[in-house]
């Protein structure tokens, strides 16, 4: 009798820690160290504002992951592949509140669809060999429009 009360506590424990470890990856948990708060995109320019929450704390900056991702609208452009870049994990070390970089060597097959495409990224936090739950961001830009207004 006793044992399988000991056994129901120890299913108990561990069921929470699973549901306790999905959470932190499926929640967007990395807003706590990161948190990309808007991006504006022109031609092969990335600006984006983004803050370190525990900059206020002292803290270390987190170290981070990234996937960026750009897709032509248009179906067919570039055979219908997204092109991507990743990188990481490494650490901020500037605390400029706006980032501002190119994606003209990785992403230029996709920028040069006439109607548009649309730019995204995910950042993981890694704390030590773990990843938690991503942050993400994304922007659409159109280029043209060729229907009637």
């Amino acid at each position: 009798m006793m044992k399988r009360a000991m056994d129901s506590k120890t299913y108990r424990w561990i069921g929470i820690v699973a549901l306790v470890w999905m959470l932190l990856q499926i929640l967007p948990v990395t807003r706590i160290a990161f948190n990309p708060v808007a991006v504006q995109v022109r031609g092969d320019e990335v600006v984006m504002q983004r803050t370190f929450p525990g900059d206020v704390f002292g803290l270390p900056r987190p170290r981070l992951s990234y996937v960026e991702t750009v897709r032509p609208i248009t179906q067919t452009h570039n055979n219908g592949h997204p092109c991507a870049d990743r990188g990481g994990p490494f650490r901020y070390s500037r605390a400029q509140k706006v980032g501002r970089w190119r994606i003209t060597d990785w992403a230029g097959d996709c920028l040069s669809d006439p109607t548009g495409y649309v730019w995204s990224s995910v950042w993981t936090w890694h704390i030590g060999n773990f990843e938690v739950g991503p942050a993400r961001l994304s922007h659409r830009v159109i280029k043209s429009y060729g229907g009637r207004g």
